[in-house]
């Protein structure tokens, strides 16, 4: 009798193994098929990005310019406080 309950259990210990193993697949084959969603809409949006500076280049410099400086502002009057 304990020698068929070793079976058994070996038995099920083997599916659960086998479950797992599933599972984990599973879940990296969705995980890769996000991470590729991911990095599509991401090059899409770059690309977007090089269309709007290509086709307004002073606005973009301006908009760059005046993100430094507030960038700038906030950086030195952090600085600032902390002395």
């Amino acid at each position: 009798m304990a020698a068929s309950a070793g079976k058994n259990g070996d038995a099920d210990a083997e599916q659960v193994k086998e479950h797992l193993r599933a599972a984990g697949d599973a879940a990296a084959t969705a995980a890769r098929a996000r991470a590729s969603q991911a990095r599509d809409w991401a090059r899409g949006q770059i690309e977007d990005w090089q269309e709007r500076v290509e086709a307004q280049p002073y606005a973009a410099s301006a908009w760059a310019l005046g993100i430094g400086f507030v960038a700038g502002v906030l950086l030195t009057s952090l600085m600032r406080s902390r002395r």
